[in-house]
């Protein structure tokens, strides 16, 4: 499947790279130390880096769409598409990874925390992670102790969505577009109706889905009316110019921008359509200002980019440890650059033993399984 992402979409990774990279920062930016608080701009940047969370909504509308165009496409060369065979490399792909950090959380820091003379009871339950119901626990008040735990969220959501998704598409095969529109819609009601409860607006899969319906109506149009599609979306590089300047400023003011019932009402589908207008551009545009995907060590970090997610937090805490046991946390230059330098490193290194000791075997496997 990985393959298959290059031949059609080789910019692909390295948008996923960026995705996990604003959750990183995210993450790493808003720890506080002692040493921080007489640095002027030091709220100014935790404030700004609270925005990279949403990298999470951009990984749900690349998997939106790259999910979607795979299977439609498999069913426009073969007339259908394989239902077990899509479960078996999702499955291979995400299962190995997964399970390894829920055991490791239950099962090995219980016993080796202890032995390190710290204090370690994990608050959540195994349930919600062995049946991908973790953003629902977080709704209702089970936060787990492990920060790696807390990672899976985003997890059980996408694998809520690859449950139904195919089944879906069978469903409406000749009402595809009516779909990806009921989607939307259920999404906006759901929003409506849960809209003071916001743990709710950012959890629930209902209030969410609509970020995986965006990427697959890109996936439709593509191959529905892909010489239009092309002719439509093959802008000029001024027009691309000031498409990537005005997410900037959106994101900038992100907290300004969406304030109020009405705003925070449509906010996860207009995120939705800018995400999928920077996929559009870098998978479709003939005419884009820049590739992502330039660099190979940006596709090299897209490759890994899951591994990357989900070990990010053991990264962030391992970096944190050796600085402080080192005294190296004494300036606003060693919070806010070294500290997020080492936190990168040490998670691009457990992300790299895991994919080529623990990954890379089942999607060897998972290749037996292609479309």
């Amino acid at each position: 499947m990985n393959a298959q992402n290059k031949i059609f979409f080789p910019n692909l990774d390295a948008l996923r790279f960026f995705a996990f990279f604003t959750v990183f920062l995210s993450h790493v930016l808003l720890i506080h130390f002692p040493a921080t608080a007489e640095f002027g701009y030091a709220n100014f940047i935790r404030n700004q880096a609270q925005t990279g969370v949403l990298g999470v909504n951009f990984f749900f509308v690349l998997s939106g769409f790259l999910i979607t165009y795979l299977l439609l496409k498999e069913k426009n060369e073969k007339g259908e598409f394989s239902i077990s065979k899509f479960y078996i490399r999702r499955i291979l792909r995400i299962w190995p990874l997964y399970f390894a950090i829920v055991l490791f959380s239950f099962v090995v820091l219980p016993l080796v925390m202890p032995l390190l003379n710290k204090v370690f009871i994990e608050t959540s339950l195994a349930i919600f992670y062995f049946t991908f119901t973790v953003n629902f626990a977080f709704i209702i008040g089970y936060y787990p102790h492990s920060s790696l735990l807390a990672m899976l969220w985003s997890i059980s959501v996408e694998e809520q969505f690859y449950f139904f998704w195919p089944w879906l598409l069978q469903f409406f095969k000749n009402n595809i577009f009516i779909l990806l529109m009921l989607i939307i819609v259920v999404t906006l009601i759901s929003r409506f109706l849960l809209l003071p409860h916001s743990k709710s607006l950012y959890f629930n899969s209902l209030c969410i889905i609509s970020d995986f319906g965006m990427g697959g109506l890109i996936s439709f149009l593509s191959l529905k009316y892909p010489e239009r599609f092309i002719r439509l979306v093959s802008v000029s590089k001024t027009v691309t110019l000031i498409f990537y300047f005005s997410i900037a400023v959106i994101f900038f003011f992100y907290e300004k921008i969406f304030t109020g019932s009405f705003m925070i009402w449509i906010e996860r589908p207009v995120l939705g359509i800018l995400f999928g207008l920077i996929i559009i551009d870098q998978c479709f545009n003939a005419k884009r200002i820049f590739n992502a995907g330039k660099f190979s060590i940006i596709n090299y970090f897209g490759k890994i980019s899951f591994g990357l997610y989900c070990y990010h937090p053991l990264g962030i805490i391992l970096a944190k440890d050796l600085l402080v046991h080192f005294h190296c946390m004494n300036s606003a230059v060693e919070c806010f650059v070294l500290f997020p330098l080492i936190s990168f490193s040490l998670t691009v290194l457990i992300a790299s033993i895991s994919y080529n000791t623990l990954e890379k075997y089942f999607l060897r496997k998972k290749i037996m399984f292609a479309s």
